[in-house]
């Protein structure tokens, strides 16, 4: 059968809306539920930012600043955890809750680098998708506000209202989602737990940094985390500060955040 033009340019325009229908849904905020136990993804939109800050924190064994040099870094479109890793999550998908502080809506914590991957490839074994960790880049993009990024909203200002840290905390985690979101509608990336990211620890990595999609150094001992905690000033939360730790390292302050690419 021989199909006439007309034909053949309403299937490929059905053939184009059904497209652009499902790259519409791919970059929309969504749920995902395993066993009742549910999560939100939130869709980032990727745009270039500045990584980095001149403030300090110089390594005392090298007399350097891990977060220099300040360098224009350009971020693809990703989604990221509304919320920390919860308890109730990971107990879902390990069958054990590991925290020293103990309650269902709190964050987990006490979890190595290690331990994290193990629960991804699990939690991606139940859903399907591809989980991981945040680049350091990455979480820094999302700190920071994303594509609504500017330099005058740096992430560095009233931390206390979007952070659970040692001023108001009481020396304790809190149930997610308690404290004010970020301009991208996501909470607790400053306090409440640091956050375990994907890439290994160098003090002078930013000086061999790739600039789009940077995956950091590609081999090492330690690796970062992120935002600081229930524990922290205000100065172990701003967007650049880098910590570290060897990968079976666990701390009762100490949880992660689940990413995902398009």
């Amino acid at each position: 059968m021989i199909l006439n033009t007309s034909k053949l340019l309403i299937i490929a325009l059905l053939c184009f809306s059904a497209f652009s229908t499902n790259a519409q849904k791919k970059k929309k905020n969504y749920t995902e539920t395993i066993d009742h136990v549910s999560f939100d993804m939130i869709f980032v939109k990727g745009g270039t930012f500045e990584m980095g800050d001149r403030k300090g924190d110089l390594q005392l064994d090298t007399g350097e600043n891990p977060s220099l040099p300040i360098h224009d870094v350009t971020i693809s479109d990703f989604f990221v955890g509304k919320f920390e890793v919860t308890q109730q999550l990971w107990e879902t998908v390990m069958g054990s809750n590991p925290s020293e502080h103990v309650k269902g809506g709190r964050p987990v914590e006490n979890v190595s680098w290690n331990d994290c991957q193990e629960f991804i490839k699990k939690l991606n074994t139940l859903t399907g998708n591809d989980y991981r960790l945040l680049t350091e880049s990455e979480w820094e993009y999302v700190v920071r506000g994303g594509k609504k990024y500017n330099k005058t909203n740096l992430g560095r200002e009233n931390i206390p209202e979007r952070a659970w840290i040692l001023s108001n905390s009481d020396n304790t985690s809190h149930t997610s989602g308690t404290r004010f979101p970020n301009e991208l509608g996501i909470y607790d990336l400053q306090g409440n737990v640091w956050e375990w990211v994907n890439d290994y620890y160098a003090v002078d990595s930013y000086k061999q940094a790739e600039q789009t999609n940077p995956q950091g150094v590609q081999n090492g001992k330690e690796r970062v985390y992120r935002g600081g905690s229930f524990l922290s000033d205000e100065n172990f939360c701003r967007p650049a500060y880098r910590n570290y730790d060897m990968p079976d390292i666990k701390q009762g302050f100490l949880g992660l955040r689940v990413a995902r690419s398009l």
